[in-house]
């Protein structure tokens, strides 16, 4: 047998004729043809990274995970939640009210689901009527529900981030169905009005971003499942037209302490002694023209000043730099770059996504707050796994998470961000950087993102970053040359600005 075909021994030819044959002869009932997809199978592009954050840990709803033997020891707490919160009326009659129900809509469960359901109709009803309503107990007896779940779940934020998982959603149309059966709301007319104002509560407490105020969702227009509901409440909050946060990171001033500019964490003794010579050669009188301090260390005889000092240059140190140059390459400048060397301030907008920008006049860099929690990393991977599977989704979330992965590569970026309030929540600032260091590692898109492009264009005017990709990347001299040319450059501007200060310079370098 074909390994690639759904046949095998638990699903045979003569089922598969019962089954087509049974969708071809039903007449009448809902058109099939109008209910999208909406539970996918996580891409691989997506999973192939951290595969662990795709599938539930403890609790599986709906049928893609419901039989696997780790998850299935949870099934008798999911039994005694959905009895909790039933009367005993609604117990008696769950057959007749539920099961006969969801049986007559199989064709339309199937529908909403990616992969094929390899169960029969009345299993499937079972599995349907169970977790629908342990996740409708779950948004309006959370207290009672929690009391009889294990601790282990509650605590560690297990059951939220099983949730969330995209191939764990059931569907709205079966919530809904489910929820006018056992008429949970009399006084709702709507049937889906207040599940769905349920479902927001629950997203706006467990969503890492802000969640749009006006958007207006039922079960007919647009809101497929739980997870559907969180991401285009996430993607379409936009607040423009509010002032963002007045809130600076570093350099409030126009005038730069060249003092302060750091490069990177290797080669400090390069960086220390091109620090020193930008600092002294704004000191003796290039102050407002931040080139001409470039231009000094481009016009030093570095060959000559090198074989004077014995230090002769050899094929393996060009080889040595310009193989580093290629490995340190900058694509994206991170918090601490960009605020130390570009003096790009962080501020934080009160709206979402579609509200960031980088303003290049002010060097203000605008991001909406994000909140993380210890399940928040699996929430934003399966938000970012439900965008790239949705045909006509724009990436509008995945240019998000390339904008952070890019800035936010250490814990001092973190802590950077954590201090002006773009970043809360109880993930340490380790585990936070390594997020958005592994997201960065499986974005999906390979859109124009004008922020980036943006910042990057504004970093790379900056003087000091042409100076250092000087040293990197255009002298063709070791790593040791370059320390001991720099001291002795830097201390040769020392000796002159001190001559300067007491007998003038005026008219060597055209001050007034």
């Amino acid at each position: 047998m074909n390994p690639n075909s759904i046949l095998s021994d638990e699903f045979n030819e003569q089922q598969w004729v019962d089954q087509i044959s049974k969708n071809f002869e039903d007449e009448g009932g809902d058109n099939i043809s109008d209910i999208p997809v909406c539970v996918f199978n996580v891409p691989k592009a997506a999973s192939r990274f951290k595969p662990e954050a795709y599938v539930p840990l403890a609790i599986a709803l709906g049928p893609y995970h419901h039989f696997e033997t780790q998850l299935y020891q949870m099934e008798r707490f999911k039994v005694a939640a959905v009895k909790a919160i039933l009367t005993s009326d609604q117990v008696l009659s769950f057959e007749s009210l539920v099961i006969d129900r969801l049986i007559e809509k199989e064709p339309v469960i199937r529908a909403c689901y990616h992969k094929y359901i390899n169960v029969q109709d009345d299993t499937l009803a079972w599995i349907f009527a169970i977790d629908c309503l342990f996740l409708i107990g779950l948004f309006t007896h959370y207290l009672d529900i929690s009391t009889l779940m294990p601790k282990r779940l509650i605590n560690n934020g297990v059951l939220y981030r099983d949730v969330m998982v995209l191939e764990n959603q059931l569907p709205m149309y079966l919530l809904d169905e489910i929820w006018k059966a056992l008429r949970l709301s009399p006084t709702d007319q709507n049937g889906d009005h207040e599940l769905i104002s349920m479902m927001r509560k629950f997203c706006e407490v467990h969503s890492p971003l802000k969640l749009a105020n006006d958007l207006d969702y039922n079960v007919k227009t647009g809101c497929l499942h739980l997870l559907d509901l969180m991401y285009h409440s996430i993607v379409n909050n936009q607040d423009a037209a509010r002032a963002p946060d007045q809130i600076g990171l570093l350099w409030e001033d126009n005038d730069v302490d060249i003092r302060k500019i750091a490069i990177d964490d290797d080669d400090d003794d390069i960086k220390e002694n091109i620090e020193e010579v930008m600092e002294m050669g704004l000191r003796i009188g290039m102050r407002g023209k931040a080139d001409r301090p470039i231009k000094v260390i481009k016009n030093i005889p570095w060959e000559k000043i090198s074989n004077l000092l014995g230090l002769k240059i050899s094929k393996q140190d060009k080889e040595e730099d310009d193989d580093q140059a290629v490995v340190t390459e900058i694509e994206i400048p991170s918090v601490s770059s960009l605020s130390k060397h570009a003096q790009v301030k962080f501020r934080r907008t009160n709206g979402g996504i579609k509200d960031i920008k980088f303003d290049e006049n002010k060097a203000n860099l605008y991001l909406p707050t994000i909140t993380l929690e210890d399940y928040s990393e699996v929430i934003l991977r399966n938000l970012l796994a439900y965008e790239v599977a949705t045909s006509g989704s724009t990436p509008e979330l995945a240019r998000y998470m390339d904008l952070m992965s890019g800035i936010v590569d250490t814990e001092v970026d973190v802590k950077l961000l954590r201090e002006k309030g773009i970043i809360k929540g109880n993930m340490s600032d380790k585990d936070i950087a390594d997020l958005f260091n592994g997201m960065n590692k499986s974005s999906f898109y390979m859109s124009y993102n004008k922020t980036i492009e943006d910042l990057k264009e504004y970093y790379n005017k900056r003087p000091m970053i042409k100076a250092w990709r000087f040293v990197k990347k255009d002298m063709a001299f070791s790593k040791k040359v370059a320390t001991v040319v720099l001291a002795i450059s830097a201390s040769l501007l020392m000796i002159m600005y001190s001559f300067c200060e007491v007998y003038g310079c005026s008219r060597l370098f055209d001050r007034k």
